[in-house]
């Protein structure tokens, strides 16, 4: 019996001499089931070690402290917006005033040009055949003008060194006016100078028969007396009536005649002065509307050789060619079409972004912003900063051109002047054009660690379950 009852006993487990040294369990059972128990449960009921519980609640408290700091801290809120440099003034375009054709193209795109500096020229043979005609228009009105001054002012008239063929016929036109000038004066003159004669003899005759009328008044009386006192004949005192009568009449025929010759002689003057007034009043309204004249040819003298010298297209400023029309020498360009643009340089910059219409929102005027160029990464070169000037009010829809390289969505436009536009990363020499792009990064705010992960879960949960 005991023989049969040890064999059993071979197969199971030998329980250890000492119990402090056997393993414990984490529920409390009888050795002797203990004794008897598989290795997997003799695992499942040993309590963790304690290297692992310290593992599992240092992790516990990572990740609670994580979730901490996530809730408490804060980092930039960033909107990135693709663009490109522009100059603060816009690009200049030039182009001809009128139809014309090409002569000479002596720029490329991409070339930098000086101020002054020739782009092109047309032809100048309809303006400058303009401007000749214009000026000698202009040259004959002077001519005239100078003339009448010189009438009116009563210097001579000389022609200029090298003067026009206008200027000797109106050298010679004053020299004939001023002939008849003078002998119209002179034949005045003669006129009221005979009349001044008459005016002095008639004056002499009237003393003179004054003087014997008085006489025969004189003798008149005398016999008139003696006839009174009957010493004398009546025929004696008619025949000296007689004669004081026909000398009074001599006498009224001399007055008449001296009256006639001071009005001829004031009428003569009269008339001279007039000539004077006539002639310088015509000179002076033939002036007024001369000088009226050469003003108004002056002035179109003036465009014409402004229309002349624009054939020769220049740079207004220094800048870089950016485009030139698709024109060859000999092709002709209408009015006002363009033929050269360009960007000026020596000007400030500033980027001209495109923020995307679900971020327009959160962008104003004054937010602060990191320019990045995509010519010098910023890695080595640094970035530049500015602040957001303007942004647009409505949207801009994509063309053709832009649709292609970029997405079709609206976009709004935003303008950031460069703050300091030298990057100072590098030691290398950086050159900051108009037309590069750039990537902005406009600080809009700050928002907490965690909300990046709660608002996609409230996005989702916000959507949710909708469906019908």
């Amino acid at each position: 019996m005991n023989a049969r009852a040890e064999k059993p006993r071979e197969n199971l487990p030998v329980p250890t001499t000492t119990p402090l040294t056997q393993p414990a369990l984490r529920r409390s059972l009888p050795a002797a089931i203990a004794e008897f128990q598989s290795d997997a449960v003799e695992l499942e009921e040993r309590a963790p070690p304690r290297v692992a519980r310290m593992t599992l609640y240092g992790i516990t408290a990572l990740i609670a402290a994580a979730i901490v700091w996530a809730s408490v801290s804060s980092i930039d809120e960033v909107v990135v917006a693709p663009g490109k440099l522009i100059t603060t003034q816009p690009t200049i375009v030039v182009q001809p005033l009128e139809t014309s054709i090409i002569r000479t193209i002596s720029v490329t795109a991409g070339e930098i040009v000086q101020k002054g500096q020739v782009l092109a020229t047309l032809d100048a043979t309809f303006s400058q055949s303009d401007v000749d005609q214009q000026r000698a228009k202009f040259v004959a009105l002077d001519a005239q003008v100078k003339r009448l001054e010189a009438e009116l002012s009563g210097t001579d008239y000389t022609q200029t060194a090298g003067g026009s063929r206008d200027e000797l016929l109106q050298m010679q036109l004053f020299g004939q006016r001023r002939a008849y000038y003078m002998a119209q004066l002179q034949n005045y003159d003669q006129q009221i100078a005979a009349q001044a004669a008459t005016i002095a003899s008639s004056r002499n005759q009237e003393a003179v028969l004054t003087n014997r009328r008085e006489t025969l008044s004189q003798i008149e009386g005398a016999r008139e007396r003696l006839y009174n006192r009957e010493s004398g004949s009546l025929i004696t005192l008619l025949g000296s009536r007689d004669a004081r009568l026909d000398v009074e009449t001599s006498l009224s025929a001399v007055q008449g005649k001296a009256d006639e010759a001071e009005h001829t002689f004031a009428k003569l003057r009269a008339d001279r002065q007039a000539f004077i007034e006539d002639f310088r009043r015509a000179a002076m309204e033939q002036l007024v509307d001369l000088r009226s004249q050469r003003d108004t040819a002056a002035q179109e003298l003036k465009k014409m050789e402004l229309r002349r010298d624009m054939v020769a297209l220049t740079a207004p400023a220094d800048a870089v060619v950016l485009d030139l029309a698709a024109r060859s020498v000999g092709s002709v360009v209408r009015e006002a079409e363009p033929i050269v643009t360009l960007v000026p340089l020596n000007v400030p910059l500033e980027a001209e972004v495109s923020v995307n219409t679900r971020d327009i929102g959160r962008i104003t005027t004054g937010k602060e912003a990191r320019i990045k160029f995509d010519a010098y990464p910023f890695q080595k070169f640094g970035t530049a900063s500015g602040t957001v000037r303007t942004v647009s009010r409505d949207a801009f829809t994509p063309s053709q051109q832009e649709a292609a390289t970029q997405t079709t969505a609206p976009y709004f436009k935003a303008r950031i002047p460069l703050v300091d536009p030298k990057l100072k990363g590098s030691d290398e020499p950086v050159r900051l054009l108009p037309g590069m792009t750039v990537s902005a990064e406009i600080m809009v705010g700050r928002r907490t660690v965690i909300s990046y992960f709660l608002y996609p879960i409230l996005r989702g949960l916000d959507s949710a379950i909708r469906e019908p």
